[in-house]
């Protein structure tokens, strides 16, 4: 029965991570956005992987502009064969950080838990029923979403996504003038809990900048754990911007 709950929950993060099938944290983010009737959306994907979760947003929004950023050489070139060439969606091998420069990518066995941060030792232990290990690693140009909001003359950023396992704080740092001025609507992002990368954001750093910022919590998401009763692993949540009409 332990192995069967155990490879349930990995099949619910495979599917989670590579096929995204509609979760109610998306039917959440459509929902906000039928209610504020938002029909051409500017959306930045960070850590796009394989663009599984942006194709749900092209379908239902087809003039929306897209910027996929994803610093993993594979499944950078993975995103360039299904989105060259549209003429609605831009690509970008950098990595999003709280400065400017260069960082080494982390590739792991599992693609989906690359990183700019190292494994944490205690990661075998906190994700019992999976293998991580470390591969090799690959130099990318780092930049803060503001620098890169100015380089690319995005006004506004409707749909801002973070899959960027453990790095949400520093990229969020990278963005404070951008939450300050109020210029991005919705934020989608993970929070890792149990002990997966060195320096991983913390839940407090994270909640922080959005209060910091006046950015509200709308929901929590996909509570991930090794079992029903033990320790909280990851869960997803959604912050908007208190100029929305909600």
């Amino acid at each position: 029965m332990k192995l069967l709950k155990k490879n349930l929950l990995w099949i619910k993060i495979f599917l989670k991570k590579v096929f995204n099938f509609n979760s109610d944290l998306t039917k959440d983010v459509f929902f906000i956005l039928d209610k504020l009737n938002f029909k051409e959306l500017t959306i930045v994907d960070v850590g796009a992987y394989q663009g599984l979760w942006i194709s749900k947003y092209l379908r239902k929004y087809p003039n929306s502009s897209a910027y996929l950023i994803e610093p993993h050489e594979k499944s950078f070139a993975n995103l360039q064969k299904k989105f060259g060439e549209l003429s609605n969606v831009q690509l970008f091998k950098v990595g999003l950080s709280n400065i400017n420069g260069l960082k080494e990518v982390n590739v792991n066995s599992k693609a989906y838990t690359n990183s700019l941060l190292e494994l944490d030792p205690e990661a075998p232990k906190s994700w019992k029923k999976n293998k991580f290990e470390h591969l090799y690693q690959e130099k990318v140009e780092t930049i803060t979403l503001q620098d890169f909001v100015k380089k690319n003359k995005i006004k506004r950023i409707n749909i801002l996504k973070l899959d960027v396992q453990g790095y949400e704080s520093r990229v969020l740092k990278g963005a404070e003038m951008l939450l300050k001025d109020s210029l991005i609507d919705i934020l989608v992002l993970e929070v890792i809990v149990a002990p997966t990368y060195k320096d991983q954001s913390k839940i407090n750093e994270i909640f922080e900048i959005f209060e910091n910022n006046n950015y509200k919590l709308y929901g929590i998401y996909d509570i991930e754990k090794n079992s029903k009763r033990e320790k909280i692993q990851q869960f997803d949540v959604i912050f908007y911007n208190p100029d929305l009409n909600l």
